[in-house]
Order: C-alpha cells, then sequence, then structure tokens
C-alpha cells in the first residue's frame, strides 16, 4: 500500500464521518425517517465517491467493493435465522415479566429510517470503507480491532443524550460487534446485506412502546441477548464455512 494512501484514508473517513454526524444535525428538525433516508443516501454516496477516488476505480466498481455486491447466501441465512431468534426475546420477555410492549403505531416508517440511516449508512462507511480498506493489508483480526476503535469512539457520543447505564452498554456493544460484523462482510462476500440485518435488529427496541420505568431494564436485558446472539453468529458461520473467511484480497490480507 502506497504511503499517500492511509493519509487519504484517514482524511476521507474524517469527512465522511463529519458529514454523517453533520447531516444529523442539520436534519433534527425534519421528520426523523427522512432525516434517516437522507442520510443513508449521502453516506453511501459519499464512501462510494471516496473508494472511488482513492482507489481509482469507476464509481458501479467501487458501488460494489464498498458493500452493494451479491452476498454469500449461507451467511445471509445465518443472519436472518440469529435475527429472528433475537426478535423472539422481546415477545418472550413480555410475557414473562408481565411488561407491555407494544409496537408503535409508525413502526414500519421508524424501520425504514432505522434501515437506512443506522444500518445501512454505519455498515457502508464502518465495514465497506474502513474495515475493507484496512484488510487489504492486514490480518483479519488487526483489521477488526482498528475498525473497532473508530465505531466505538463514534458511539461515545451516545453518552450527551441516552442514560449513562444504556448509554454505556451500546459503548459495549459496538466495540463487541465490530468483530462478527466484519467477519460477515467478509464471510459474506465482502457484502454488507447480513452485517446490516443484524445491526438493525440490534434496535429492534425503538420500535416498541416500552414504559418508562422499564427502559433501563429491557434496553440492558436487550444488550445481553445481542451479545449471546453475535457470539453465536461468529460461531455458526465459523463452524458453516469452517476457516474460510471470504476471497482474501492479495497476500498480505491472509489472517
Amino acid at each position: 500500500m502506497k504511503k499517500i494512501e492511509p493519509f487519504r484514508f484517514l482524511l476521507a473517513f474524517l469527512l465522511l464521518f463529519s458529514l454523517f454526524y453533520g447531516l444529523a444535525f442539520v436534519t433534527a428538525s425534519l421528520d426523523w425517517t427522512w432525516a434517516r433516508i437522507l442520510i443513508g443516501l449521502v453516506t453511501v454516496s459519499g464512501v462510494t465517491v471516496a473508494w472511488s477516488l482513492i482507489n481509482k476505480v469507476a464509481i458501479r466498481q467501487s458501488f460494489r467493493e464498498v458493500g452493494f455486491g451479491v452476498p454469500d447466501w449461507r451467511v445471509f441465512g445465518i443472519a436472518v435465522l440469529i435475527s429472528t431468534l433475537m426478535l423472539a426475546f422481546l415477545p418472550l420477555y413480555s410475557s414473562l415479566a408481565n411488561v407491555r410492549l407494544s409496537l408503535q403505531s409508525n413502526w414500519p416508517w421508524i424501520l425504514a429510517g432505522t434501515v437506512c440511516g443506522v444500518g445501512i449508512a454505519e455498515e457502508t462507511l464502518f465495514r465497506g470503507y474502513v474495515f475493507n480498506f484496512l484488510r487489504r493489508s492486514l490480518t483479519f483480526w488487526r483489521a477488526a480491532t482498528f475498525s473497532m476503535i473508530l465505531f466505538g469512539a463514534m458511539h461515545l457520543l451516545l453518552l450527551l443524550w441516552l442514560p449513562f447505564p444504556v448509554a454505556v452498554a451500546a459503548i459495549l456493544l459496538a466495540v463487541i460487534a465490530a468483530y462478527p460484523s466484519a467477519y460477515l462482510f467478509e464471510a459474506g462476500n465482502r457484502t454488507i446485506w447480513s452485517s446490516t440485518i443484524l445491526h438493525t435488529t440490534a434496535l429492534a427496541t425503538n420500535l416498541f412502546e416500552i414504559p418508562v420505568d422499564q427502559v433501563v431494564t429491557v434496553s440492558l436485558a436487550w444488550s445481553g441477548v445481542i451479545i449471546i446472539s453475535l457470539f453465536l453468529t461468529f460461531v455458526a458461520a465459523r463452524l458453516i464455512l469452517g476457516t474460510r473467511r471470504g476471497t482474501p484480497i492479495g497476500e498480505g490480507s491472509r489472517a
């Protein structure tokens, strides 16, 4: 990798990160879902253009390389299965704890915004761009660790508007999720689809009306579900795919 590339990579990341969060503040007065759709479109476009310029490839090729290709359907199936098991926890918890967890009336609209502005946007930036770039010259674990540091640092901002225990749990989840998400990206034919499914499912509690006195309890319990599910996803993919981690990008990318 040329020496100039790390500088371009970091500069582009800072610009993309600033764009991602800048849009969140600028669009704060807009409808939440429309704002997230805009954030998703701008983030994906920005990452695609940045990758194209850094790697000197056509926009169409860049779009595929940052995660919008055809996934490995086995990995995709694992993500869907684990997500389904995760979602089964919510009605189970509601029944056992005798807590009413009803879907918000506009939950499809919230889901659309979550998929576009969080799932796709963050996975494109941190897996399609950050991890993908680092993986070209680093082992899987080193690339995932560096991308984890950036991903975790971004979530420190949650301390500004979430209850402290919930924010801390979210930050820890971001750190833990970096490794299985990177694995799903690579094993899934270097596409964002599988990790986006899990990322979106991890935010499923946003679709429900949770009693105020139960917010912290439900959030912490859900965090435990996410941690277990991430571990199971990683193990399941390893068992089904063996030692395979997707198609290596050059000899230097082999773990």
